[in-house]
């Protein structure tokens, strides 16, 4: 059996964004999916009952049932020690936020690892290595993940640089682009026109694209020559950037492991520059 959520995700791109829409909700609730009827599921989303049908053809499944079994079979090879684990803390206490924001975080965690397959990250990742150049860009809530991403991959690589969406300082560097440079453009909801714009202007000039965003129906998709999904719910008002952290930190540390001698060889340099200006502070043994 087919993972279910799977074909889902590799037939996201084709489809229209109704059905986007339905997609983003199975994924992030498929444990209540599981059992819930199509009109409740079309209720929850906000849709037709013959959007969802029209996805489930979409996507090779005879109907909204056959989906669902398969759902179903999925959830009964789910029972794992830690599943039961985040059950077993939100019956401890569900009034005490500590506990509901580690419980939300845990399973954003989680789905972004189901979300994103192995070859979302080895799309990205070969992106990465093969460019001559790479601009990372954010607004708001997702700066802080590019800020992270450009310092470490230029400490590794030497050839990224950080662009703020929200400042025309980028049509200077876009202009100059080509099918040998990557942008890597962080968003999520509210999506920033700007963003937009930007990721617009990258794809007429030949630039790869690579979209880190919160779900499958963000508007920076259609941009995207490859994608990770990171979701970034809050207990409060605000996106989290959790799951997209963690996402961000294992490509780091993937691209290091692949491209181990140029990283070594780059490090060693930069570590020369810092110690002969005794950049850091050590304590020295008596």
């Amino acid at each position: 059996m087919k993972n279910p959520l799977d074909r889902l995700k590799e037939n996201i791109s084709s489809l229209p964004r109704s059905q986007k829409l339905v997609v983003d909700f199975i994924i992030s609730h498929y444990n209540d999916v599981g059992f819930m009827t199509v009109e409740e599921l079309s209720k929850k989303v906000g849709t037709s009952t013959t959007t969802v049908m029209r996805l489930m053809s979409s996507v090779g499944f005879s109907g909204y049932s056959e989906f669902q079994k398969n759902l179903q079979l999925l959830l009964k090879e789910e029972s794992t020690p830690q599943t039961r684990l985040e059950k077993n803390l939100t019956t401890l206490s569900q009034n005490e936020s500590w506990l509901n924001h580690y419980n939300l975080q845990l399973a954003q965690i989680q789905q972004a690892n189901q979300i994103n397959m192995e070859t979302n990250f080895s799309q990205v990742e070969s992106l990465i290595e093969k460019a001559t150049n790479v601009f990372c860009t954010s607004v708001r809530s997702g700066l802080p993940v590019a800020q992270y991403l450009t310092h470490n991959l230029n400490r590794m690589f030497g050839n990224t640089k950080l662009t703020l969406a929200d400042s025309s300082d980028w049509a200077d560097d876009v202009i100059s682009f080509s099918k040998e440079d990557v942008l890597i453009v962080v968003s999520f909801a509210r999506y920033g026109a700007r963003l937009m714009h930007y990721a617009d202007q990258a794809k007429k000039n030949g630039a790869s694209v690579v979209v880190i965003t919160d779900k499958f129906s963000s508007p920076l998709l259609a941009y995207a020559d490859a994608h990770l999904i990171c979701p970034a719910e809050s207990i409060s008002s605000h996106n989290s950037v959790v799951s997209s952290f963690f996402l961000v930190d294992y490509l780091i540390s993937a691209l290091a492991l692949s491209n181990s001698e140029r990283v070594k060889q780059r490090l060693s340099e930069v570590n020369s520059v810092l110690t002969s200006m005794n950049y850091h502070t050590e304590k020295k043994n008596n």
